[in-house]
């Protein structure tokens, strides 16, 4: 199971978003002290001698941290917190410990700098900046806010669950799955597993799910016409525009999902399309740009396959080609009542 722990990218009063910068361009977490001291191949035991003979004022600090640090393995998740303000980024651990001399600068002016020296490398999954009070669900409890390294968990906690978008822990909700989805949910489930992929492989989510909605591949679903991710098609004409994203905690709140559903309305109002989704091939938002006059009013549907609901296997059910294919008269007029 991986653990879970939080780095601070710097101790040095408002230098923290240049130096989390630092973390993310050069795909690292890094901590200070012993900053000439190659530690590589070292027990922790020898590592807390090195630490208590260099007589650091903070030595339960030093001693802490390195003890966290040096035990983070692949596979393990890292947040570069902003004390208890929020966190800069979310990161899986691609690689132990590793030495590289006054690598990470920490933003210190006075005399030379300050640099750290100790590196983990991370790939950073999630770098939106997100404050704890809109992440903290009633009654949980966050990260430390101080210290250079904060505690160890043994496991991820609910909160960075819900930025990688892992759905929630127990039973999942009873769901009926058609037979000719089941397949689609089960691809989803396998690429979910896997934490190096590319956008191509959501794309291919994206193509699975249409093709059994009754679409033709190639035929009828469409990649690169012009800046649109996938078209579409029935009966020789574009009837649905797709954005994809691999971000797998998309959603219409973040800066990011609001970015992806402005993107998609550009290209379909720049196409006439009038269906437009955004999706990472597992979450689905769903608008229709002849309901209503606002973007908000647009919103037709979400749904995620992976975590039916009530309702959805309907939703799903309009984006089959003879639907799209052909008006519903009577929901135009509807839509047309409710816009005026």
């Amino acid at each position: 199971m991986p653990k879970f722990v939080t780095i601070s990218p710097t101790h040095v009063p408002g230098k923290k978003p240049d130096a989390w910068n630092n973390f993310k361009s050069g795909g690292y977490a890094a901590i200070g002290w012993l900053e000439d001291e190659d530690l590589t191949g070292k027990s922790i035991d020898q590592v807390a001698a090195v630490i208590r003979k260099a007589r650091y004022p903070n030595e339960s600090s030093c001693l802490h941290s390195f003890e966290v640090f040096m035990s983070l393995q692949p596979g393990d998740y890292v947040a570069a917190n902003n004390t208890n303000d929020g966190l800069f980024g979310l990161g899986v651990v691609k690689g132990g410990y590793r030495y590289e001399s006054r690598r990470h600068d920490t933003g210190a002016e006075e005399p030379e700098g300050e640099f750290y020296s100790h590196l983990i490398d991370v790939k950073w999954i999630h770098t939106e900046y997100v404050r704890r009070r809109d992440i903290l669900e009633e009654g949980e409890t966050g990260w430390p806010p101080f210290g250079t390294v904060g505690a160890l968990r043994d496991d991820v906690p609910p909160y960075i669950k819900r930025l990688l978008g892992v759905p929630p822990a127990g039973p999942p909700p009873p769901r009926q799955v058609p037979d000719w989805l089941a397949p689609v949910i089960e691809s989803i489930e396998v690429l979910r597993g896997e934490p190096e992929h590319h956008e191509r492989a959501h794309e291919s989510l994206v193509e699975e799910f249409f093709c059994a909605l009754g679409f033709t591949k190639q035929q009828d679903i469409k990649y690169r016409l012009g800046r649109v991710d996938v078209t579409v098609w029935a009966s020789d004409k574009p009837v649905l525009l797709v954005e994809v994203k691999p971000d797998w905690a998309l959603n219409r709140h973040t800066k990011a999902g609001v970015k992806a559903i402005q993107q998609a309305y550009e290209y379909a109002l720049d196409q006439g399309v009038r269906h437009v989704v955004v999706t990472n091939g597992d979450v689905y938002l769903l608008f229709d740009r002849l309901k209503g006059l606002s973007l908000e009013a647009n919103t037709l549907a979400e749904f995620q396959l992976t975590a039916l609901q009530e309702g959805d296997l309907d939703t799903i059910e309009r984006l089959r080609p003879a639907r799209l294919e052909h008006a519903d008269l009577h929901e135009l007029f509807s839509f047309l009542s409710q816009a005026f």
